[in-house]
């Protein structure tokens, strides 16, 4: 069997194969790869391809219209980038896991990054076969570290297309893929091993942190690893274990020359200023004239650093300064670019990349840092992990090696040697290490004795489960021949980058992997979500979150339920494996999750559609206490509302009522109320719907103490521009009233006296009277008014006429708790208590009013505050025993059983004890009539 590695880049692809020397040596070569690299017009005028071998291929896939698209690779198909774009999938690696390439022909068969990529991967396999003569069906293909799944998922399939073996005999899944930076690390160890670099390039006589700094075409991929003997210094074998990685970076060689084709085409449309028909006319065209700059800039770019490079043994005319020469005729516009760029305003072009001004210190406050788009940013998420992993107060880098075509360039190098204090190590090939260490891996994993087998383990291996059930062991470590003269590696498990989040209702993000999590990963069962109104399966989104801070939908996957139903509890529990797919377990359950009512499961593809309500992304629930979107939340809470006016059938408006609940109890249990504010006061401000504008008062009433001062004026501005009618006697019903009525209860906590007095217009209107006790109460502005309302209503209960004395009792005692203004005299509330007193004893009271003449009685009564009343003690004493003990024999049994937690409470304050915490809960519901 001969071992591949193959390294699928963006700008360049490499295969590469192991031999085996007589001594053992593993050496890893790199096969030249036959490829058109022109066009040349043969004999009887038809014109032919010419071809050539070369180590690395273009990443470039050219597909012929004349030739019903026919794809050509390499060279050839670059070339044709400049004249054809829309035929030519260029960098194509930087599009891996989306759902269909970009910028190309819609005519072309190739819709998929994973289709366009099997075709250079065919070109790879086909050239190479014919070169070691044999036919290769197995091969390990290498990604970026910061790869996330449906990246990964989207190599998986191109090697699949490619005709490359991804599934063993079994059906389990081959472990193909290996991270670009492991596969430096293996060809850099291996050359040590076989002598060909010298072993003084790393002192490893102690443990030490190595940063690898991999930057091609279109990526930049940064791994932390600590590398130390296995069992001491006399080791020949090396422990490995990652210790972090960078984000997904979208930085590489095609940044570097999009920044100067910018550039050149600012100077070009200024060459022509002097004539505005021609600006015009360019500009409308910019589109077809930038792939002809982007090969202009990357061609300044090689000569730039070669030239650098070259340093004092220059040639004339290289570097000196009159500077580059650049130009030509540029495609369909008739008009010349010619132009001259030197050294510096390279690099100040350039600049906005090294990320000069950071500090090695600077990933201690990372979160502050905004420019994240340059090479040393990554390095920095790369510093702030590991210390957060490490637990260690500075993280210290011992040596640095770069790999990657683009760590060729000058500016790199120089920035990373600044950077770190020291200079990296740019012993290897850059652009053949990846795909010469990967063949390397191939070898040991199917060559050396260890837990793998000549069909190599499925790659899913995790611990235990109760959900998901155990699959082989995952082989996590490959070993080199063990002799004296041989340096072996032995790897810990690979992490992943950056957490992983579900994407639920009301743009909810809840993590489900966390960030630097080994591989295979379990998840613990999460439990506390809830769905509603599913047919039989709920989609399930993956996404990643951005540096910008929001979130991409990286795959989804679809829970499959055996039964419909309108409400249930649901729990997760979510697999990993070390090929970043993921399998996601969900059931339904009534109260205890570990007992299961209805099962389901997920393999989540790739997918990174935009997800919508529309295809049932709006069905989970979060948890209590988890992080809501204000803005999504507010938006469903509101289209609710709507949705009820506009529903006449009874059964339909209890749904959606329901529906509004569960809305509003997300919002009261989310751990971050203060973050509504802002959207709740906008809503208050532009709604006209009295359904949601009532719901809505009520919300910021029950959010009051996460509000600031500033937001408590604003909304309590807005209660009497909503009062504004009433309070200048209009009358009003409906929902209209409804929706007063909860401005007059907000007003309450949030109003001044001031603004409180005004309610005196409302206090003879009986539809608003309840509402202003309230408002007064919780204020304790108008108390006279409110000791006036209550002696009215005993004096109705005594003549056994309508009354209001749960609302007035409740008033009354929640004005008098803790009152501190001095315009109620002790005299006057003795006669109150006296009143309730008579009032519990006569037993003519119903459960609602006893209920509130006993809460009234421990509010007034209430013996554990230094602002309490001065009560005679022979009073308290009465009471007491009235409440404690006489009560029971005066109401029958079942008002006195619904009257025991407020007199069980009451008696508590009234004897001074303090209050448990459910008391206090009670107290406060109560607070909330």
């Amino acid at each position: 069997m001969i071992n591949i590695g193959i390294d699928l880049g963006t700008t360049n692809s490499v295969i590469a194969y192991t031999n085996v020397k007589p001594n053992g040596d593993v050496i890893s070569n790199v096969v030249s790869v036959k490829r058109p690299v022109d066009m040349y017009n043969a004999a009887g005028g038809t014109s032919r391809l010419s071809t050539e071998k070369k180590a690395t291929l273009p990443s470039c896939v050219y597909y012929v219209e004349e030739k019903n698209y026919a794809p050509i690779v390499g060279d050839f198909a670059k070339m044709q980038y400049s004249v054809r774009p829309h035929l030519v999938a260029k960098s194509i690696k930087s599009q891996m896991g989306k759902p269909y390439a970009e910028g190309l022909s819609p005519d072309i068969p190739d819709k998929t990054p994973a289709q366009i990529s099997s075709q250079i991967l065919k070109h790879l396999i086909k050239e190479a076969s014919l070169a070691l003569k044999a036919e290769i069906k197995d091969a390990i293909i290498t990604v970026p570290a910061n790869f996330d799944s449906a990246m990964c998922q989207a190599t998986k399939e191109a090697a699949s297309l490619a005709g490359i073996k991804v599934k063993n005999n079994d059906g389990s899944d081959r472990p193909i893929l290996l991270s670009e930076p492991n596969a430096v690390i293996y060809d850099l160890f291996n050359q040590i091993r076989n002598g060909e670099v010298p072993s003084t390039i790393l002192d490893l006589s102690n443990p030490r942190k190595v940063l690898v700094f991999d930057i091609g075409g279109g990526t930049l991929d940064i791994t932390m690893h600590e590398i130390k003997r296995r069992d001491g210094k006399s080791d020949s074998t090396l422990k490995v274990d990652e210790i972090a990685t960078n984000r997904y970076t979208l930085l590489g060689g095609d940044d570097f020359d999009e920044l100067i084709a910018e550039k050149m085409f600012e100077r070009y449309v200024n060459q022509y200023k002097s004539r505005g028909e021609i600006v015009t006319e360019l500009k409308k065209k910019k589109a077809s004239i930038m792939p002809q700059l982007r090969v202009f800039a990357e061609n300044l770019k090689i000569e730039l650093n070669e030239s650098v490079s070259l340093g004092e043994d220059t040639p004339d005319g290289w570097g000196d300064e009159e500077g580059f020469s650049v130009g030509g005729n540029i495609h369909n516009t008739g008009y010349a670019y010619d132009d001259t760029f030197t050294q510096e305003e390279i690099e100040d072009i350039l600049s906005v990349f090294m990320g000069n001004e950071m500090k090695y210190d600077d990933y201690k406050h990372i979160s502050g840092i905004k420019e994240t788009r340059n090479i040393i940013y990554p390095i920095l998420d790369v510093l702030d992990k590991a210390q957060k992993k490490l637990n260690v107060d500075k993280v210290v880098i011992d040596a640095v090696i770069v790999n990657g075509g683009m760590s060729k360039f000058y500016m790199i190098i120089d920035r990373l040697t600044n950077f770190f204090g020291f200079e990296p190590i740019t012993l290897l090939d850059p652009d053949q290490a990846v795909a010469r260490g990967a063949a390397v891996y191939h070898y040991l994993l199917t060559n050396v004795e260890s837990d793998l087998t000549d069909d190599m383990k499925k790659t899913d291996g995790t611990a235990e489960s109760s959900v998901v059930p155990k699959p082989e062991s995952q082989p996590i470590a490959a070993a080199f021949k063990k002799t004296d003269n041989h340096i072996g590696i032995e790897w810990g498990k690979s992490i992943l980058n950056d957490c992983l989040y579900l994407g639920l209702r009301n743009g909810v993000k809840d993590e489900i992997i966390p960030t630097g999590a080994e591989l295979p990963y379990l998840s613990e069962i999460k439990t506390g979500y809830q769905i509603q109104n599913y047919q039989n399966e709920i989609l399930i989104p993956i996404q990643s979150k951005n540096l910008d801070g929001t979130f991409r939908t990286i795959s989804k996957g679809k829970i499959i339920f055996n039964k419909r139903s309108r409400a249930q509890n649901v729990a997760f529990q979510i697999l990993m494996d070390v090929n970043k797919v993921i399998t996601l377990t969900a059931w339904t359950y009534e109260t205890d999750p570990q007992i299961k009512n209805e099962m389901g499961s997920a393999n989540i593809a790739i997918d990174n559609s935009p997800v919508s309500k529309a295809n049932g992304a709006d069905k989970i629930i979060a948890p209590s206490g988890s992080v809501l979107n204000p803005t999504d939340s507010l938006d469903t809470f509101v289209k609710l509302c709507n949705q009820l006016v506009k529903t006449h059938d009874i059964q339909k408006r209890k749904a959606i009522a329901a529906k509004i609940r569960t809305e509003s109890n997300s919002i009261y249990r989310a751990a971050n109320k203060k973050d509504f504010s802002t959207v709740i006061i906008k809503n208050l401000n532009t709604q006209f719907n009295d359904e949601a504008l009532h719901r809505l008062f009520t919300m910021s009433r029950k959010m009051f103490d996460c509000w600031t001062e500033e937001e408590r004026k604003k909304i309590a501005s807005l209660c009497l521009t909503k009062l504004g009618g009433a309070l200048n006697g209009m009358t009003t019903s409906g929902m209209r009233k409804t929706t007063n009525i909860q401005a007059i209860y907000t007003l309450g906590f949030c109003g001044s006296e001031a603004q409180l007095d005004k309610l005196s217009k409302l206090h003879n209107m009986n539809e608003y009277q309840m509402a202003c006790l309230y408002a007064h109460a919780v204020s304790k502005t108008s108390v006279e008014w409110i000791i006036e309302y209550f002696n009215a209503d005993i004096k109705k209960l005594n003549n056994e006429s309508g009354n209001h004395v749960p609302s007035s009792a409740y008033a009354l005692g929640i004005a008098l708790h803790n009152y501190t203004k001095n315009d109620i005299n002790v005299k006057t509330v003795i006669k109150l208590v006296e009143k309730l007193y008579d009032a519990v004893k006569s037993g003519s009271l119903v459960t609602e009013q006893l209920t509130s003449c006993v809460l009234a009685l421990g509010w007034i009564c209430d013996q554990r505050s230094d602002t309490r009343w001065d009560i005679p003690s022979e009073l308290l004493d009465r009471v007491y025993v009235l409440l404690d003990d006489e009560m029971w024999n005066i109401y029958n049994y079942v008002v006195s059983e619904k009257c025991e937690k407020p007199v069980d409470v009451a008696c508590k304050m009234i004897n001074g004890d303090e209050l448990s915490d459910e008391d206090e809960q009670f107290l406060l519901e109560k607070l909330n009539f």
